[in-house]
Parts: C-alpha cells; sequence; structure tokens
C-alpha cells in the first residue's frame, strides 16, 4: 500500500524538482500528463496555491501587527506555557545543529522560535521567519508550517518543494499537534534548517515533540475538567431546584443535572453556543492562577420563557437543536432540509442551494463538501457576480502562456482545474453572463472544457454546487438565465428559509455570534439582558443572520458589561412593539439619523475598548484621519474615552 503522503514517503530529488518547478512556474508543463505520485503530488500542491493567488516570488512572510500577535498569543497561553519548556528542554541536545524550532498556533501565526542564532538572525533577515509571521498555505504556500496545518499530517518539505521561491534555501520538517479530542489542531511543532543543513532525523523530532505536548496538554485538560466539575458540585449545592450543566473549555458538556429533561438538552447541546431559550445565567470556572477560563456553568430554566418554540407544547415531543457545520437551527423544516443536504452529500450529483442574501447558503455548501468522499480535495468559492465578463471564461477554465495580452507568461490554471476532484461553489450563479452560461453547460453535461488559447480538451472532475438569491425560474422566463443549464443545475434543489420565517432561530444565533465574538476579540463573558434579548426576538432581521451577526458584534464592543437595549442597533430598537408583518426594509432606508446615530455609538464603545485613537482606527480598519473626521461630523470629543498619549 502506498504511503499516503508523499511529502515524506520518498527519496528527494533537489535538481530534479527545481527543473520540474522552473517548468511548471514557465507553463512548460502538462499537468495532465501521467506523472509518478511524488511529481504529481508537488504540481497538485503547486497548482493549488497559484489558484490560491500566492505569489510564487514571495520571499519575506507576511507579518501581522502587534495588536493582532498579541491577541493570537493571548489565546494560545496555555499552548505556549505547555510546549515552550517542552522545545527549550531538547533544544538542549541540539546546540550543534543548525536550525530553528518553531511553534505555531491553529492559524499558522509563529509563536516561539527557539534555535541557532545564527541562523535565527539569518531567517530574519532573509525570510521573515520571527514571531507573529504568518506560515500558512493561503500566506506562503506549501512550507513545513502550513502545509501539516492543511494536511494535518507530519510533512518534510525539502528545499525545492516550497512553492514560493524565497523559501527554497530552507527545508522544514513539521508534525501537528492535537487537541485531547484527537481531531482539532491547536498548533504545529517545526524543525526548520538551511538545505545544505538537513538532517533526515528531523521528522521523527518533531513527531515526538508533538506527541510530547499533546500529552502534556491532555493532562492539563483533564485537570481543567476536574477543576470544572468540581465547581458543576458547588454550583448544584447552591441552587438544588436548578437544572445544571457544565461545560469544558470548547463548549462540550462533561456534566449535568440527573434528570431527564437536563439529559435531553445535553444530548443536543451546541458546542460553542448557548440556548437562549433554556439559559437563565451562567458562571465561568476560571483558572486560580491566570484567570483564565476553563469551562462555563449553565443554570437552566425548569421550563423556559417561550421554549414551546424549541421544545414543542406540552405533551408534544420536543425540537432539538440540529446542526449542520455551523448552521444550526431547531426550526422543523430546515432542521428536515438539513437532514436531506446530509443525504445528498454522499452522492455525486450538482446541488443548487437557494435562498435570501445573508441565510448561509455557503455555509451549508462548505459542510456539504465536509460531508462528502471529495472532503480530502480542495473546497473553492467563486463569487459569479464579482467577477468581470471579460475575464470570466480564462478565470474558470484557465489560460495557456500567450494566451492574451497581459497574461502571465507562465500560463495559469482556472478554477476547475485547481478544484480537482473536489468542489467548486458557485455563489450568485445567477450572475453568469449568457455566454459563461453556455460555456458552464458543456462543462456540466460532459466535463470538457480547455483553456483559453488552447486546442487540448481537458476534463473536469470536480463537483458543482450553487447558489443564489435570485429567482431563477423567473429568470428563465425572462430569457436570462438558460433553462437547460437551470435544469443541470437543480438535480438536487434546496430551499433556506429566511430568518423571518423561523423565529426560533433567532436566540440560537445570538448566542452562537455572542461566544464566536468573544474568541474573535477576547472579550469576557457577557450577560444578555431579558429586555435586550426581547428587542433582538422581535425583529425582522431582513438582512438574516449575517445581520445578526453584524449586529451581535457591534453590540459586544460597545458594551460595558451586561448588553442592553442600548447596545443594540437603531432599527432594532425601532422595531420593538411594531408588528411583525410591517415594513421588510432597514430603518436606515428611512431614517438616515438612525445610521448617524448607531455609528457615533459604535466609535465611542471603540474607543472606550482600546483607549488609543490610533488602536481604534486599526480594529476599525480604517485610517486614522478617516476616524478623526468622524470626530469632527459626529461631534466625538475622543478624550473623553481615551487615556494617555493617542499616538
Amino acid at each position: 500500500m502506498p504511503h499516503q503522503n508523499p511529502y515524506i514517503g520518498f527519496d528527494k530529488d533537489v535538481k530534479g524538482v527545481k527543473n520540474l518547478w522552473e517548468r511548471f512556474n514557465a507553463g512548460l508543463v502538462d499537468t495532465s500528463e501521467r506523472r509518478d505520485p511524488y511529481q504529481q503530488l508537488l504540481l497538485s500542491e503547486w497548482q493549488r496555491c497559484m489558484a490560491l493567488g500566492v505569489d510564487v516570488a514571495t520571499t519575506v512572510a507576511r507579518r501581522l501587527s502587534d495588536d493582532e500577535f498579541r491577541q493570537r498569543a493571548q489565546a494560545s497561553q496555555l499552548l505556549l506555557e505547555t510546549s515552550v519548556p517542552i522545545i527549550k528542554d531538547v533544544g538542549r541536545f541540539l546546540d550543534e545543529v543548525p536550525g530553528l524550532m518553531i511553534l505555531t498556533e491553529h492559524t499558522g501565526c509563529v509563536l516561539h522560535i527557539t534555535g541557532d542564532p545564527g541562523v535565527s538572525d539569518l531567517a530574519a533577515a532573509r525570510s521573515g521567519i520571527v514571531e507573529g509571521s504568518k506560515w500558512d498555505e493561503v500566506s506562503a504556500g506549501t512550507n513545513g508550517m502550513g502545509t501539516a496545518l492543511t494536511t494535518r499530517q507530519p510533512v518534510h518539505v525539502y528545499a525545492t518543494e516550497h512553492f514560493c521561491e524565497g523559501w527554497h534555501s530552507w527545508t522544514c520538517a513539521a508534525a501537528p499537534i492535537f487537541d485531547i479530542d484527537g481531531r482539532t489542531v491547536l498548533g504545529i511543532i517545526d524543525f526548520t534548517t538551511p538545505e545544505s543543513d538537513f538532517r533526515d532525523q528531523a521528522l521523527a523530532l518533531t513527531v515526538s515533540l508533538a506527541n510530547s505536548i499533546q500529552a502534556r496538554m491532555a493532562l492539563h485538560r483533564e485537570l481543567e475538567r476536574s477543576r470544572v466539575v468540581s465547581a458543576f458540585s458547588e454550583v448544584a449545592r447552591q441552587y438544588p431546584h436548578d437544572d445544571l450543566l457544565a461545560l469544558d473549555h470548547a463548549g462540550r458538556v462533561v456534566a449535568h443535572s440527573p434528570n431527564e429533561h437536563c439529559r435531553h438538552i445535553a444530548q443536543n447541546w451546541v458546542a460553542g453556543g448557548f440556548d437562549s431559550t433554556a439559559v437563565r445565567k451562567t458562571v465561568d470556572v476560571t483558572a486560580p492562577d491566570s484567570g483564565a477560563r476553563m469551562g462555563t456553568i449553565v443554570l437552566l430554566s425548569s421550563r423556559p420563557a417561550g421554549s414551546e418554540r424549541v421544545f414543542g407544547s406540552a405533551g408534544s415531543a420536543p425540537s432539538p437543536v440540529k446542526r449542520f457545520g455551523d448552521f444550526l437551527t431547531c426550526d422543523p423544516d430546515t432542521a428536515r432540509m438539513l437532514d436531506e443536504l446530509q443525504r445528498v452529500a454522499a452522492a455525486d450529483v450538482s446541488v443548487l442551494i437557494t435562498g435570501e442574501t445573508g441565510t448561509g447558503k455557503e455555509l451549508l455548501a462548505r459542510h456539504l463538501h465536509a460531508c462528502s468522499p471529495r472532503r480530502a480535495e480542495p473546497y473553492l468559492a467563486i463569487n459569479c457576480g464579482a467577477i468581470s465578463a471579460e475575464l470570466m471564461e480564462s478565470t474558470f477554465f484557465g489560460y495557456v502562456r500567450g494566451a492574451f495580452s497581459g497574461a502571465d507568461p507562465r500560463g495559469r490554471a482556472g478554477y476547475f482545474e485547481s478544484a480537482r476532484g473536489g468542489t467548486l461553489f458557485l455563489d450568485e450563479v445567477g450572475e453568469l453572463p449568457p455566454a459563461m452560461q453556455t460555456s458552464l453547460l458543456r462543462v456540466l453535461e460532459d466535463g470538457s472544457y480547455q483553456r483559453v488559447g488552447s486546442c487540448e480538451t481537458l476534463r473536469a472532475r470536480c463537483r458543482i454546487v450553487a447558489a443564489t438569491h435570485r429567482n431563477l425560474e423567473q429568470l428563465v422566463a425572462q430569457r436570462q438565465f438558460r433553462e437547460d443549464l437551470y435544469f443541470r443545475l437543480k438535480i438536487v434543489h434546496k430551499s433556506v428559509k429566511p430568518l423571518r420565517e423561523r423565529r426560533c432561530d433567532v436566540p440560537l444565533l445570538v448566542d452562537q455570534f455572542v461566544a464566536a465574538m468573544r474568541r474573535k476579540h477576547g472579550l469576557p463573558a457577557v450577560e444578555i439582558t431579558q429586555e435586550a434579548r426581547a428587542a433582538l426576538a422581535n425583529y425582522r432581521w431582513p438582512g438574516n443572520a449575517r445581520e445578526v451577526r453584524n449586529a451581535v458584534e457591534a453590540a459586544m464592543l460597545c458594551s460595558e458589561g451586561p448588553l442592553g437595549v442600548d447596545c443594540l442597533p437603531p432599527e432594532v430598537l425601532r422595531q420593538r412593539g411594531e408588528s411583525n408583518v410591517r415594513r421588510q426594509g432597514s430603518e436606515f432606508d428611512r431614517d438616515p439619523s438612525a445610521g448617524r446615530d448607531y455609528e457615533r455609538q459604535l466609535i465611542i464603545g471603540m474607543l472606550r475598548k482600546y483607549r488609543k485613537v490610533n488602536h481604534a482606527a486599526r480594529a476599525m480598519g480604517i485610517a486614522r484621519s478617516t476616524l478623526y473626521r468622524k470626530f469632527a461630523e459626529l461631534e466625538i470629543d475622543p478624550s473623553q474615552f481615551t487615556a494617555g498619549p493617542n499616538e
């Protein structure tokens, strides 16, 4: 049986791979030609990096800002505290080896570097290998840290195997570090040396180190778990008549009150989110030394207000929360649709997903791929409405060298070629121009296409999942969309209900996004007042789940303490008490002052959070000069909300 990972299953051929790399980047390699698995893997990786837009001429890694790096390091504090002593202990035996031991967190950001000072200085100056640099494959192409992160396997990326020419002088051996569940990647341990000084034992060293770190992390997690269970017992004594759940650091249930009602909630609990129809109060369990959150104790109402929407009326069977990837629902119709998608995932057919903007169509498409036999192959998402008609064909099908003026002299693979045997998600497929509709129909019918400027016929192997917010049947009737393409795309057709038609999902989404924003911004636990929850539940959400996410993020950044109605967007507050059938547009459309009030509220909230103007501007993604203009327009005195110099 061949090795599953050719990066570590074959002898290295530096000159041969260099020659292949040069011919590939000159557009002289026929990627459809049959090759040995080693070369085929390299070509596939390089094609994918090219499709991701990685610059092959990159010589210095991208570096995060100081604030971003500080947030990443704080979020990975346990990984750092566990790993660094182990790395330093092993490092004592590597004094004579000219290499670097590098630790990254789960997104590929370098947290710690130790090793030969001369190599460290060279790596920093030549390639930007420093703490805070990003080495995921989207940022840096094929490399030890990024490829181990992508493949979730140990890898050995040798010299010219790297996609970017700037890394050809380095050789990397790397292994992933998994959490206690054996699936979640916490980070990567990597050993990097100059190509001429590489040691064959480096891969075994990184695997051994990763296993040691995992074992120590597992012990720490078990200690955290025991402390959470102990805290659960203490809270249970304080609330003897309440139902309780104990959650670990990742939101998994580790204990619950011994009754059927609580057992049912525990079985259907969604990791990382609180079901607000059942939750009365939450208590964080923190580490005594660092104050880091180890878990949460959740107090449940015995019969929560509004529980009929989630658990049904008295005497009826409860409606559990259904999860499909990151898509959550307790609406029975939507839950049935998710069950059908789960079954369809294994079938090799095209799927069309329709629904209003912001309903989560891409979440469904992404998880459809993750559940399919194609999950080990690429998933590529394309916004058909964002590509000009002139570039549509070359973008989808690729082109050969010299195909047109301004073309990449090496030629370029298109989306169909880069997707290989994976999934191609065509978002806003209703925006395709007529000529591209014809070309796409040909690919869907027999799988054949040609690169622009080439007579060679290639075969598409990917699965098509399409989505649109437009009414394709109406477009067909208006002759703006081909009827034959419509029927070819909708072999399986699923429609996502708007949020106003599944109101029971609003509390689920609110709590899911609260948890997500806490992780994103490193915020403490926040309590949402009952008045704020009522306002959120009564609003129609014309922007659907995306609007919920934006409203929750802004409210959390603006809040100081409990999240009350004063933190919510004006349009949500204006709709309190109004009939649910009134107006489907945003209040901003009617009252421009609503947008002004909310913008002022958001800026003040960011100033209170970051305490400095430049930090607030960076967090909001705008220039500091723009923020000062906003101060004048919105009559904000920044000195009231900041501390210390603003520069």
